[in-house]
């Protein structure tokens, strides 16, 4: 079963979001963390969790459970940003 449209459309828009605003505070982080080892790593993984939340949530309003297959889905449109963030920290 492949995720539902506008639960992907939701998510995407989110993590497009939660990047528009990494961009945005991008000198913050990089003063606030100058130690950290791989800032992008912890961005991401900030994002996506994020993201994951609102995943799953938007399957709550529905009163459905996301699949394995969704959430494989999930992940691999995650992947598709990962670069994007890579990106800022180079």
């Amino acid at each position: 079963m492949a995720v539902p449209t506008d639960i992907e459309e939701f998510v995407e828009k989110h993590i497009k979001l939660m990047i528009s605003q990494t961009e945005t505070y991008l000198p913050f982080i990089k003063v606030a963390f100058p130690y950290s080892n791989n800032m992008a790593d912890s961005v991401y993984n900030l994002i996506i969790g994020s993201a994951l939340s609102v995943f799953v949530n938007q399957y709550a309003i529905k009163m459905k459970n996301p699949t394995v297959e969704d959430f494989t889905e999930f992940g691999k449109t995650a992947l598709k940003y990962r670069d994007q963030i890579d990106q800022f920290f180079k």
